[in-house]
């Protein structure tokens, strides 16, 4: 009988997702690394990886927020936090097989800096604290794929820029909620100089 997803199968999902799409996208342009790609190809690379698990779940894309809070019973009465962003939309939500949200999954290309994921951050933190009691939600997950050139020692550095940002996130959040990084032992580097990783913070109650 199928089971329900793990946080630990979405999360190596993600990771693998991100890496196919830049090992992908490298031979569709012959060369280009994956930061030179529309945002959306992760997106969708992340979804069909997470469906593709024989598992009871299943996904959307681009989905209105408002109407996720609702149906996660998390909307309930009262002025809903504007870093939620309720007329926007969550670039992935795994559903339980169910039929309630479970988790938002948001995601970047090309991350440097704290600030570039920080509203999503913000984000996640807020949903998962919307009427947590009742809330069918879990968890988050803010993906992202990070490349950089650097002058020597590459892999040692990029590792530190993620550190760094991972810092940033969990001081933000770690008085909520328990938040995990992963990625950092699938650092490529195809020389001393230039590396790329995909990068997944977990935030879960």
């Amino acid at each position: 009988m199928s089971q329900c997803v793990s946080m630990n199968e979405v999360v190596n999902c993600t990771l693998e997702a991100i890496t196919n799409a830049h090992n992908e996208y490298l031979k569709w342009t012959n060369g280009e690394w994956l930061w030179n790609a529309p945002e959306y190809l992760l997106t969708v690379k992340i979804a069909e990886s997470i469906a593709n698990l024989e598992k009871n779940k299943f996904v959307t894309l681009e989905d209105n927020v408002d109407y996720i809070l609702g149906h996660a019973n998390a909307k309930g009465r009262g002025r809903i936090h504007s870093d939620i962003r309720k007329s926007g939309r969550f670039d992935i939500v795994l559903w339980w097989a169910g039929g309630a949200p479970r988790a938002v999954i948001e995601v970047k290309n090309g991350v440097h800096i704290f600030k570039k994921i920080e509203d999503d951050v913000k984000r996640i933190q807020k949903v998962l604290k919307r009427k947590s009691e009742n809330s069918k939600f879990q968890f988050g997950i803010i993906a992202f794929y990070i490349s950089q050139q650097y002058k020597k020692s590459a892999k040692e550095q990029l590792q530190k820029q993620i550190d760094n940002i991972f810092g940033q996130v969990k001081k933000t959040v770690e008085s909520d909620f328990e938040i995990q990084q992963y990625g950092q032992d699938s650092i490529f580097c195809e020389d001393d100089q230039n590396a790329f990783c995909p990068v997944v913070f977990l935030i879960k109650k």
